[in-house]
């Protein structure tokens, strides 16, 4: 009984096992064109077969994971390095559908005829760069370098010429054991079981093909275009009426608008998943909607996140030790952009090299770009360049009271362009930021104290004794005086003499700053000392002017020592 259990465990487990592949993950043998060619040839059968059976749409796990290995294996087989990014997994499913076609066509050599690797191997050791079928131009070509380097592979221009091909075959009969129908089944036969359900209702005039695709795939494409680009706008004018206004509407609302074209960035892409695996467009008509819808989905990425570095700039100038119109918050909403911009033209760069253009067309083009807006908005770079030399050396603050050429205010905005200071007669001047960076600008608003130089003239006949005790007066006036800092004590002298005058000076500083309370005091001061010389006798020299009165006969006098 144990011996038969054995053996029909044997007889179970064993088949069983010798279905597993051995290797799993080990990739197509191309180490020989021979080798390459029964690789490509045993996938493309592969995944005819379970395409047939099953459809493109699988339910079977096993089975779908059995075609994509194939399909990986395909595609292993091709020389896809002269092509854009976006266009390789198509473009190799395409071209290889098109070489099976031409294959079950045309006459190929015994398979001891292809050339495996000792025959492509020459007496000095060194390995043949090529080997093409015998009456076609189907080239099977080394790879110099590389993780692929020394292998053989479908040369880049036949997988390229593979369309070219297939149309030059097409009046060939099959061969027999032939994936009849390859291509055909595979370029126009929908993606899913229940578009083909409806497809298979029509008339048979809806699935012709014209001009590369099938009738129903055109008006599947009009439909797709017409639904996706009507929805775009419609976000696109959500978005702007939402954010309209800026951060000033109400920074909720602000962020929100965000959302938008971050919408936007994926609408693109789900159509290009749609014309790709439902519709099944091909050629040079899906290259060209991949190419637009790729590059659509690149310019509303950087218009993202451009969107995000404003708005990080935003929430965090919101924030509660941060006053919204300072130097402070002017740096974080320029640096937040700043990093925003460079982001997006990393972006740029990358999304470039994904669709095909060169790293360097892409520098030089961003270089030209660059100096012609460098010239075009000079006056603007060099107003955002002196708003970044304001807030990097921050001479003023909002609110502080400066004195700028001849304008003397209370600065009110520092904005990107300019500064904006209300003046003390109540009018805005709004000074460009070049023009404030390269100015002298004297802050009145961080003096630590105000000082007052008052020069009081005393009368020219006034006695020594009169003129000490004017002095002493004002000297006494201001001994611990309203605003009184120990460290500046106020200072009073006889000046010097004037001609109609003796000039009597009077220094003192008043602490803090605050210039209403100072004015007060200021004229305190005054009719102190008015009051003082009053009862002392002491007088203030009135000014004295000198009146030259002409003669009217017109008759000039001239001056004396002429």
């Amino acid at each position: 009984m144990r011996k038969f259990c054995f053996l029909l465990w044997f007889a179970l487990v064993v088949p069983v096992l010798a279905d597993e592949p051995e290797h799993p993950l080990l990739p197509a043998d191309i180490s020989s064109p021979r080798a390459t060619f029964n690789s490509f040839v045993e996938n493309c059968e592969t995944a005819y077969a379970l395409l047939k059976e099953k459809g493109r749409d699988m339910d079977d796990g096993q089975a779908r994971t059995e075609v994509l290995e194939a399909i990986r294996n395909i595609k292993h087989c091709m020389d896809l390095s002269e092509m854009a990014e976006f266009r390789r997994d198509n473009a190799a499913k395409e071209a290889a559908v098109a070489l099976k076609e031409v294959l079950d066509r045309i006459d190929m050599p015994k398979e001891k005829n292809i050339p495996d690797l000792k025959a492509m191997t020459n007496e000095d050791g060194s390995l043949m760069e090529r080997w093409t079928i015998p009456n076609t131009e189907i080239t099977f070509e080394q790879v110099k370098e590389g993780p692929l380097k020394g292998s053989y592979l479908f040369s880049a221009d036949t997988v390229g010429r593979a369309g070219e091909f297939i149309q030059r075959v097409m009046h060939l009969p099959y061969k027999k054991g032939a994936t009849e129908g390859f291509a055909e089944s595979y370029l126009t036969s929908p993606g899913s079981k229940w578009l083909s359900e409806v497809i298979d209702r029509l008339p048979r005039s809806v699935k012709e093909r014209k001009y590369g695709q099938a009738v129903w795939q055109w008006a599947g494409l009009g439909v797709v275009l017409f639904l996706s680009a009507l929805l775009m706008t419609l976000i696109y004018f959500i978005g702007r009426r939402i954010s309209r206004g800026g951060a000033e509407a109400g920074l909720f609302k602000y962020v929100l608008g965000l959302a938008f074209p971050i919408m936007a960035v994926f609408i693109p892409i789900k159509v290009i998943d749609l014309i790709t695996d439902l519709l099944v467009i091909s050629g040079t008509t899906l290259y060209v909607l991949k190419f637009n819808l790729s590059l659509l989905t690149l310019f509303c990425s950087m218009v993202v996140v451009l969107g995000i570095g404003r708005r990080v700039g935003e929430v965090i100038a919101s924030a509660p030790h941060i006053k919204s119109q300072s130097i402070d918050a002017q740096l974080v909403r320029i640096m937040s952009r700043l990093l925003g911009f460079i982001f997006a033209m990393v972006l740029l760069l990358q999304g470039g090299q994904h669709l095909g253009i060169p790293l360097s067309s892409l520098l030089a083009g961003a270089g030209v770009a660059g100096a012609a807006l460098a010239l075009s908005a000079q006056d603007v770079l060099k107003n955002i360049f002196g708003s970044i030399m304001l807030i990097m050396d921050k001479p003023f603050v909002v609110g502080e009271r400066i004195k700028i050429k001849h304008y003397d205010g209370v600065v009110e905005e520092i904005g990107l362009r300019s500064t904006r200071i209300r003046l003390l007669n109540g009018h805005q001047a709004i000074i460009p930021n070049e023009d404030m960076a390269k100015s002298d600008i004297e802050n009145i608003g961080r003096r630590p104290f105000i000082r007052r130089v008052t020069d009081i003239p005393l009368s020219i006949g006034i006695t020594s004794a009169k003129a000490k005790k004017a002095v002493e007066i004002v000297q006494e006036l201001l001994k611990d005086h309203e605003g009184f800092n120990p460290e500046f004590p106020p200072r009073v002298w006889l000046n010097d003499f004037e001609r109609d005058h003796i000039e009597l000076r009077m220094i003192y500083w008043y602490h803090p700053p605050e210039y209403w309370k100072f004015t007060a005091h200021a004229d305190q001061v005054n009719r102190k000392i008015l009051d003082a010389f009053e009862a002392a006798a002491i007088q203030i020299a009135l000014p004295a002017f000198t009146t030259r009165i002409d003669d009217s006969s017109g008759v000039v006098v001239p001056p004396l020592g002429s």
